[in-house]
């Protein structure tokens, strides 16, 4: 039913989810479970098929997303595919071990609260040779920023009010996408930038549990 193929590794099996005969919208995504790695990438795709004559929702932007253990890396616009039938793509990355998820819902006059969940199973990773596994070794596992050099410190993380702490050095992380985390991290790698007027901004944060990317938000080599 979608275009794409997904690139989670992960069977596809694509079914509807959380839609019943009757109700305003019906959400289908391209999988119908995702279980891999941590640090895995892929795209997931959803479509939202109204049912309604006349939808009370004014924008496709009233659809609303949620998700835990995965980071967005980017999405595509909605597209609309057929009549009332629309569709949109996310590029994400798994980035906690354990039972995650993506979520779309949307509220309406009509039919009120209606959502649809995709499971999410991030596994401990199972590649000598993987992205998490140079990471851990003190190797940059992913494209270089443009134009700035690459240090990584490895030590006891904390987190706190956006306030990212490794042994001296302090980050205010940007708003990445990932599932919120707070507290004690444990013992971590981050990965950071130093750019020519020697400003610092994070890359990556990795550890036994953790893959959480920040390399998406800035321009990079490709």
């Amino acid at each position: 039913m979608m275009r794409r193929i997904a690139g989670l590794g992960v069977v596809v099996a694509t079914i509807v989810l959380g839609s019943t005969i009757g109700l305003g919208c019906e959400f289908v995504f391209s999988h119908d479970r995702i279980l891999a790695s941590l640090g895995t990438v892929g795209e997931i795709g959803v479509r939202v098929q109204k049912t309604h004559t006349r939808c009370t929702l004014s924008s496709m932007d009233e659809y609303q997303f949620a998700w835990e253990n995965v980071q967005i890396l980017g999405s595509t616009a909605w597209e609309n595919v057929d009549r009332d039938l629309y569709e949109k793509w996310f590029r994400v990355s798994l980035s906690e071990i354990g039972e995650g998820y993506l979520m779309i819902s949307k509220t309406c006059s009509k039919n009120g609260y209606e959502e649809a969940i995709l499971p999410i199973d991030v596994l401990g990773p199972d590649d000598e040779d993987g992205v998490w596994s140079q990471a851990m070794v003190g190797t940059y596992p992913l494209d270089e920023p443009v134009r700035a050099t690459i240090e990584s410190v490895a030590g006891f993380g904390a987190y706190m009010d956006r306030i990212l702490t490794v042994g001296d050095i302090s980050f205010e992380l940007p708003n990445s996408g990932a599932s919120s985390f707070e507290g004690d991290l444990g013992e971590i790698r981050l990965f950071f930038t130093v750019a020519a007027d020697e400003e610092m901004l994070p890359l990556l944060i990795v550890s036994e549990r953790l893959f959480v990317r920040y390399d998406h938000l800035m321009e990079v080599e490709s």
